[in-house]
């Protein structure tokens, strides 16, 4: 039996959280023994883990914040010394073999970890590490991981010195391709909601924060708009309290636009259903300029969804441009509102793209095959010296 401690840094709902949920059950059935470490005041958060019987631990922990003032990243660091503290705490009284790290760019777990003798897998998920801090990122992972795990293997290649690829355990997030197939358009939604299932929808799901670019998709969609009137654009996600100016400044867009939202575009918070969500759409976008793999992607195309998907991270480990969907450039409304265009106008291209990305989905995107990832990353962090 080996017990492991996840550490998740975030206190929202998210793709990390979504692969700890998912592959708890696997790892239990081989004698692996999770528990989740999450924020405090993380109310959504917990009572997801909660209703999903997930054993986790609710802790005052600091993060890095995708910030630029330096104020807030010292308070980061002000707070390390009593965040190190608090995790070898927990580590000691759950008797932790192997501490999981979801996102190396917070270095606490990886310090607490070595501090009590433990092993460490560590994670680095996408690129909303600023590419100059990536040479530290990939030096400190070097220095305190028994073994690294990435989504993808193109991730790879935007870390330099970063451990070499035979001592990573590369991976897929995991879609349940049992609840996420293709179906109807949610008529209850989109009444609730406002939607005419009568017109086209396209949409683009994740937390709102800067990477996520979702001022680029709002471009997109007005350039539709212009050729396509009536087309309907939903974006859906959580908007934390970090990001309130951010997403002020997307309301600000869609007036300098003229999109009107509850008409030309929507705003869905994380409560609401993927699969009603996902369903409405006749196109999925990902505007993203960082990504690692996107698990909302990947519940798009497993529901038979076209995708348009930005070339960064790991994104063409999933998407193969033209035959499971279609690549473009970060930030190039233009080319996204073609895209769009082209697949709206052509709905034989969209349903054959769509019918192979779920075929993709099923076939590399199970939850077994990342739970079995994260089983060989444990197995090889419990055979080797601790560093």
């Amino acid at each position: 039996m080996t017990k492991i401690l996840n550490l998740l840094h975030y206190p929202h709902f998210n793709g990390p959280a979504n692969t700890c949920v998912q592959i708890d059950e696997p790892l239990r059935e081989v004698g692996i023994l999770p528990t989740t470490v999450i924020p405090q005041g993380a109310t959504a958060l917990e009572e997801i883990l909660r209703r999903t019987g997930i054993s986790y631990v609710a802790s005052d922990i600091s993060r890095l914040r995708n910030s630029y003032n330096p104020v807030v990243q010292m308070n980061v660091f002000l707070g390390l010394a009593k965040t190190v503290s608090e995790i070898r705490k927990i580590i000691r009284n759950l008797e932790i073999d192997v501490v999981v790290i979801q996102g190396m760019e917070n270095p606490h777990g990886a310090i607490a970890a070595r501090l009590e003798g433990k092993k460490v897998v560590g994670q680095i998920l996408g690129l909303g590490i600023p590419p100059n801090a990536r040479r530290i990122i990939s030096l400190w992972s070097r220095a305190t991981c028994d073994v690294a795990m990435m989504p993808g293997r193109t991730l790879h290649g935007y870390f330099p010195r970063f451990l070499k690829h035979e001592d990573c355990v590369f991976f897929i997030p995991p879609v349940d391709h049992n609840k996420y197939f293709f179906n109807q358009k949610s008529q209850s939604l989109a009444n609730r909601i406002g939607i005419d299932t009568n017109k086209p929808v396209v949409g683009t799901i994740g937390n709102v924060n800067p990477a996520k670019d979702y001022i680029t998709f709002l471009t997109s969609a007005f350039e539709v708009l212009r050729s396509l009137p009536g087309t309907q654009f939903i974006v859906k996600g959580n908007v934390p309290i970090s990001q309130t100016r951010y997403f002020d400044s997307l309301l600000s867009h869609c007036k300098k636009l003229g999109l009107q939202r509850g008409r030309d575009i929507f705003f869905i918070q994380d409560s609401d259903d993927s699969v009603e969500v996902i369903s409405l759409m006749d196109v999925y976008v990902q505007p993203s300029k960082g990504e690692g793999i996107s698990t909302a992607l990947l519940e798009a195309m497993s529901m038979e969804r076209p995708v348009i998907a930005t070339k960064v991270g790991s994104t063409e480990d999933v998407v193969n441009d033209g035959l499971n969907g279609l690549l473009i450039p970060p930030e190039n409304p233009q080319c996204s509102s073609e895209l769009i265009l082209h697949l709206l106008r052509h709905p034989d291209k969209a349903l054959a793209l769509g019918r192979s990305a779920r075929q993709f989905v099923v076939e590399n995107a199970s939850i077994q095959s990342c739970a079995n990832a994260h089983i060989r990353a444990i197995q090889m962090a419990c055979s080797i010296k601790t560093k």
